[in-house]
């Protein structure tokens, strides 16, 4: 079964790259919240940038964020392969 991975929609790069990697990559689009996602069933979080969010409450599910800002597809592949711990 292949890892769920939300990546931001701005960041194609990142979502083909991971797609490659095996990876099932949902979009989460501009008007998304951090706080819209409530499923544990994802791996990680890709976005562009943590302050843009709009992160009221608390993320809801228990995963990783990545802020992809100044990283490489292959950094982000990287940063969700440590967190994770396959």
């Amino acid at each position: 079964m292949k890892k769920k991975i939300v990546v931001e929609n701005n960041l194609e790069e990142v979502r083909d790259y991971l797609g490659q990697k095996g990876y099932d990559v949902r979009t989460m689009y501009r008007n998304d919240t951090l706080d819209d996602i409530t499923s544990d069933a994802y791996e990680a979080i890709v976005v562009s940038d943590l302050n843009n969010m709009n992160l009221s409450k608390g993320l809801k599910a228990k995963t990783s964020i990545i802020e992809a800002s100044g990283l490489t597809p292959e950094q982000i592949y990287q940063a969700i392969h440590n967190k994770v711990r396959f």
